[in-house]
């Protein structure tokens, strides 16, 4: 006969990963395991994808605007949604900049360089995606 172990029963508000539940079918019949594994049944995997994006100014456009800017935009990823920019920055030099709505695609890189800059700055933005199941 098999070990049957008693318990006192009571309610718990805040259960811990490491807490027991029964979990039973009809081919196994009932079985005790921890709220962490039941949770893991539910875990999706590959929850988030990164792509390097880069893009270039032009600074000898008349266009104060495409001086200043740069456009970025993410590829289509399938079975992803596109979430939002994380860290543009320059490669090369030193130019501050920002990105424009980071939770939109595409977006805009404004950068604030000197009066005297003429060299293309090089920027570089992960775009961050979030498996299309969970979006």
């Amino acid at each position: 006969m098999a070990d049957v172990k008693f318990m006192d029963l009571s309610q718990n508000d805040n259960p811990a990963t490491t807490d027991s539940v029964l979990i039973g079918n009809s081919a196994d019949g009932l079985k005790r395991t921890t709220v962490g594994a039941i949770g893991d049944l539910f875990a999706v995997k590959g929850l988030l994808h990164f792509e390097t994006i880069t893009g270039t100014n032009n600074p000898k456009s008349p266009d104060p605007n495409a001086k200043n800017s740069i456009g970025i935009k993410a590829p289509d990823v399938p079975g992803y949604t596109f979430a939002f920019w994380l860290t543009p920055s320059t490669r090369g030099n030193i130019v501050p900049g920002y990105i424009e709505y980071a939770d939109a695609n595409p977006a805009t890189v404004w950068l604030k360089l000197s009066d005297g800059d003429v060299d293309p700055v090089n920027v570089v933005a992960i775009a961050v995606y979030v498996n299309s199941k969970v979006a």
